[in-house]
């Protein structure tokens, strides 16, 4: 403590007091200030100070009684004002503070003359004996209320004051107070602190109890002192109420069963009492209200350091990061502040927290799979609650370079993701790209001259965007965060941070980061790449990545070429096909990176060196599949049988992977030279004479799948350029050799095949099956043995990805003999290419020709099941053959929707018909309705056996067909269909296999969402598709058995009230109607039909 500072103590405590002034005079202490009294200044008597006193009729009582003990207020005894006494001058008080110092005045407020009209007459009470204070003799032992030589803090007793309160109020007191049960902790606490009490001690708190508490309150106390147990009393834990039947007849849904069962339920007027009112979409929302309150209180109470990681909460206030914000006894920032602080107006301030907001992103997506607090505090980052990427968008305009640096990397660490997977072109198509496109995305279009002349006005305006702009971009960005950003318009800032006169540009870690923003917006689809070139970012991209830069790598803290740059214009490629022709003639600048062995460069730049030549490869790959055969392919023989030779180290293998791809690919193009730009370009005996060195390179299992990919597509033109019988022989038995070597290895049997292994071995052994020459016979007849033997390979890869459906495609194309299991597979596989979009719109056709031409498909009936566009379906037959003459992209979005099931698929026809007015296919077939249906019975009978609950929506349809709601006057027929005689025939053969089985509301449901994508699209509930079907059968039925028989079968096995009173109370009149057996619906127990019958329906 500091010696200027006095120490405080306790005004109300007399012990402190006297302690004070004791220590005062036996340490002979200088005071800290003297009294000096002088005269008083001359007052003038013009105006007297105090009228109301001089007034001779006061209007109040005198403030004294004018008792002769007591003199008067103006006692003409005193002496005068300017009394020649006073004037004697003392020793003036030296000022201890030697700086000068401007003294305080005080205002006087004479509030004798302000209240002389309130006050009354003042009474005093008369003392008896008054008796002069003294001071206590020193003790050796501490005062109370002290420690260590300082006092304790004592704060006002709240008990006096409840005490004092409750002795003002006339209140009638109780004759037996409440009884207080004592515990035995509490109670042993006081008897020992009252145990090392002194007397003295014992005796002032006894006296101070007596002067504090009223004599009844003392009794009491000594009342129940008397009552004291002997022995201590023990705690005992409050007993549970027994969960039974008073709980159960508390609840209101047993209530409601008990004594209301035939009232149907309003759920979304009940759903704010119990939430097992709520409907799958209440749940759904709730929770996600529940998981964002969860993510607000992160938002609003987690703390974060410097460094982005979490503050702990003991951390004292001389050590941790404390600050002035809302709590700053707490360290470190709220994400709630630090989004504050982005928009300080200090520079640094902003760069601060920016930077620390990047960290926190890094580590959230690092740790969100270990910690759940990181799951939840990524969630305000991605979320649009908060709109994140808004503000970090926004810092990208910044105009300070050190807040530049921090934004892009801030942004960067949203954007990027640091688990993606390697890409690796080499595989089977592995140059196609599929962005996961949601529906409501929209496709961005080229913008015209008008549209660029529209956004330069609104820039130099500086046109400022409304809120509700910010929040339709932050719930885009919850979605599709690429696109939202560049409708943020992130392209343009880009291309200015990038420019030549840009300072960013000159800081190398902001220009990578840079890149790597500007690939992972490439990758959003083949639009964001068009909106990359329109904005002219390639040429900045070219010349920082790679022009204006050094090579070799031979020294540390030297610009180099830039990975980043060249996987962006890779990505561009794929997007683009016109992106890729521009980039032909920039492949000359990359040579040098391919012909330059990394091994030159020094040891901390290897692994950079590599990474250029694999990415340069990849980028040269990309080209090649379009057809474009750059010039500089010549200049690479050497190296890359060099190569192909050299695979000693990890970095050398995938380096040999990605040539041997793309030596396949140049297989491809020399059998048929008209793909090639320009054409002719290359010849067979070209990449064919890398084939002893992939032969050797079968040996090594890392580069055992792109070798056999390349071996089985030379295979494939065998016949075409007929090659030496000895060198067809040589590959068969190096293949089979190192696939048997392959089995019997450890790695085999533990991880088994990957899809694309079966994928290669199965084109390699199909392409020796097809030969047709005769010398090469025996290998053909060997191939057709192994392939027999591939169908446990086939049978565990087709359900996965795109290898296994296309290596199940090629093995039931020589596998004709194949059962009925077979053609079930060709059924899913089918349906499950036709959901992937256009890359697989080819391998769709052709699985729905193999397995539904087996089975006869009326060709009226095609359409509904080959509703193919012939574009894409060319598009995809040239992906699948390498032929890029008529492709513009290599970028194909992958479908959000919900992958329909077979039996859906087969009932298709009549869920079109059901939804004719939106069923193009249904509007134009040439078949009636009645023929469709039963059309479509005959296919289900003939291919599998319907999904139960499937089967029974689809029912139902078929009696709604010809009167639905929302349908065109035009469209509906003359009658319904369920009279005519075929269709009735099969419909009561269907209800006798279906109204067998049980069924509950839950699986109804999911089969309604399953049957079509009309349905999903509409979020159209079951419970009112049900009260078509009932409307439907009160209005034109007549009694109609199978139809009766169905909305029976409904109502036995949805036990729920809504629907069964749907039935029973609002559909009374009909129930004499539905003249249905017991033996046609599942069999009911006695409670059941006794329900039935007690609400009208009685069952024959």
């Amino acid at each position: 403590m500091s010696q200027f500072t006095r120490p405080t103590f306790n005004a109300e405590d007399d012990e402190d007091l006297e302690r004070l002034q004791q220590e005062f005079f036996s340490q002979g202490q200088t005071p800290a200030a003297k009294v000096i009294r002088k005269g008083a200044p001359v007052l003038k008597v013009e105006a007297p100070t105090m009228p109301a006193l001089e007034d001779p009729t006061p209007a109040m009582p005198a403030l004294e009684d004018p008792t002769p003990a007591m003199p008067a207020l103006e006692d003409p005894t005193l002496p005068e004002l300017n009394d020649p006494a006073q004037d004697v001058e003392y020793e003036p008080v030296m000022d201890p503070n030697p700086e000068p110092h401007v003294p305080v005045s005080k205002k006087m407020i004479d509030l004798t003359s302000m209240l002389g009209q309130v006050l009354g007459e003042i009474q005093e009470h008369t003392v008896q004996k008054v008796t002069a204070p003294s001071l206590r003799e020193p003790k050796n032992s501490k005062a109370r209320g002290q420690r260590d030589g300082f006092p304790k803090p004592v704060h006002r007793s709240e008990f006096k004051k409840r005490l004092e309160a409750s002795r003002q109020k006339k209140n009638e007191r109780l004759e037996a107070p409440p009884k207080v049960q004592p515990v035995s902790g509490e109670w042993d606490e006081n008897e020992e602190r009252i145990s090392q009490m002194s007397e003295e001690e014992l005796k002032e708190a006894r006296a101070e109890i007596m002067s504090t508490l009223s004599p009844e309150s003392i009794a009491i106390l000594m009342k129940g002192l008397k009552k004291k147990p002997d022995e201590p009393i023990q705690k005992t834990p409050p007993t549970k109420k027994p969960v039974g039947k008073e709980d159960d007849e508390d609840d209101l849904l047993k209530m409601k069963e008990k004594y209301f069962a035939d009232v149907p339920l309003e759920n979304d007027k009940l759903a704010w009492i119990d939430d097992r009112f709520l409907s799958v979409p209440q749940e759904q929302e709730k929770e996600e209200e529940g998981m964002a309150s969860e993510v607000e209180k992160v938002y609003r109470k987690v703390r974060f350091d410097l460094q982005g990681s979490v503050c702990r909460g003991e951390i004292p206030v001389h050590k941790g990061l404390h600050h002035h914000g809302d709590e700053p006894e707490k360290a470190g920032y709220t994400l709630a502040e630090l989004f504050y602080l982005m928009r300080s107006q200090v520079p640094s301030q902003r760069a601060l927290v920016l930077t620390i907001v990047a960290r926190i992103i890094e580590r959230a997506k690092r740790s969100q799979d270990k910690d759940e607090v990181w799951q939840k505090v990524l969630r305000v980052f991605t979320g649009k609650e908060h709109a994140a990427s808004v503000y970090l968008r926004s810092a990208l305009d910044d105009r300070h370079l050190v807040v530049l640096v921090s934004a892009v990397r801030a942004l960067a660490a949203l954007v990027l993701d640091e688990k993606r997977e390697e890409r690796k072109l080499y595989q089977f198509m592995g140059h196609l790209m599929r962005p996961v496109i949601r529906e409501t995305s929209q496709p961005f279009e080229r913008k015209g001259l008008n549209d660029k002349l529209t956004e330069l006005v609104d820039r130099v305006h500086q046109t400022t965007r409304t809120v509700e702009d910010w929040k339709d971009d932050a719930t885009l960005a919850e979605q599709d965060l690429p696109r939202a950003l560049i409708k943020m318009n992130l392209l343009p800032r880009l291309r200015y941070l990038l420019a030549a006169e840009s300072e960013l540009r000159k800081d190398e870690g902001s220009m990578e980061l840079v890149m790597r923003l500007l690939t992972r917006l490439a990758e959003a689809g083949e639009d964001v790449c068009e909106m990359i070139e329109e904005e002219e970012l390639i040429e900045p991209v070219v010349s920082i990545g790679m022009i204006e830069t050094s090579w070799p790598m031979t020294e540390v803290g030297q610009r180099y070429p830039s990975v980043a740059a060249v996987r962006l214009l890779t990505t561009l490629a794929q997007g683009s096909k016109s992106i890729a022709e521009g980039l032909v003639d920039k492949m000359t600048s990359l040579l040098a990176l391919l012909l330059t062995d990394p091994e030159i460069a020094c040891e901390e730049m290897k692994s950079e060196a590599y990474a250029l030549q694999l990415e340069t490869l990849n980028l040269l790959h990309v080209l090649t599949c379009y057809g474009f055969i750059v010039p500089i392919l010549e200049t690479l023989q050497d190296p890359v049988m060099d190569w192909l030779r050299n695979v000693r180290t990890r970095q050398e293998r995938t380096r040999a992977c990605a040539a041997v791809g793309l030596l396949e690919v140049l297989l491809h193009a020399a059998a048929d030279p008209h793909k090639t730009v320009p054409e002719h370009a290359i010849d067979w005996h070209q990449p064919t004479a890398y084939l002893p060195a992939i032969l050797a390179l079968l040996k090594d299992e890392e580069v055992f799948e792109a070798s056999l990919g390349y071996l089985a597509t030379w295979a494939s033109y065998i016949d075409l350029f007929s090659p030496a019988k000895e060198t067809v022989e040589q590959v068969w038995k190096a293949v089979i050799i190192q696939e048997s070597s392959f089995n019997s290895r450890p790695s085999a049997a533990s991880v088994g095949y990957t899809t694309h292994h079966v994928l290669r071995y199965i084109q390699f052994i199909s392409a020796y099956a097809t030969l047709h020459h005769a010398c090469y016979q025996t290998f053909a007849k060997e191939a057709m043995d192994c392939l027999v033997e591939a169908e446990g390979y086939v049978k565990g890869s087709y359900k996965k990805d795109l290898f296994g459906r296309y290596a199940l495609w090629i093995w039931l194309k020589h596998r004709k003999e194949v059962d009925m299991l077979w053609s079930i597979a060709e059924l899913e596989t089918g349906m499950k290419c036709l959901h992937m979009g256009i890359t697989e719109t080819w391998l769709s056709q052709d699985f729905l020709q193999l397995c539904l031409s087996k089975q006869v498909v009326d060709e009226k009936m095609r359409p509904f099941y080959f509703q193919l566009n012939s574009t894409e379906l060319e598009i995809s037959k040239a992906l699948f053959r390498y032929d890029g003459r008529g492709v513009k992209t290599f970028m194909y979005p992958q479908s959000t929707s919900e992958l329909s099931d077979v039996s859906a698929f087969i009932m298709s026809p009549i869920d079109a018909l059901y939804h004719l007015d939106k069923s193009r296919v249904a509007q134009q077939v040439q078949e009636d309705a009645a023929t469709v249906v039963v059309k479509t019975f005959e296919t289900a009978d003939r291919l599998l056996e319907i999904e139960h609950a499937m089967a029974i929506i689809s029912l139902m349809k078929v009696f709604l067909i010809g009167d639905r709601e929302g349908r065109s006057v035009d469209m509906e027929s003359d009658k319904e269909i369920f009279w005519d005689p075929v269709v009735q025939s099969h419909l009561d053969d269907w209800l006798k296999r279906v109204c067998k089985k049980r069924t509950n509301l839950d699986t109804l449901e999911a089969a309604w969402r399953r049957s079509s994508v009309f349905i999903r699209q509409t979020h159209l509930p079951f419970f009112q598709f049900f009260q078509s079907f009932v409307a439907h059968y009160a209005s034109v039925s007549l009694g109609h058995h199978g139809f009766a028989r169905l909305l029976v079968y409904l109502v036995t096995q949805i036990d729920v009230v809504d629907y069964r009173h749907l039935v029973l109370s609002d559909y009374h009149d009909i129930l004499s109607t539905l003249k249905v057996g017991l033996n046609e619906v599942p069999q009911l127990d006695k409670k059941e039909l006794e329900q039935l019958s007690k609400g009208g329906l009685v069952l024959l």
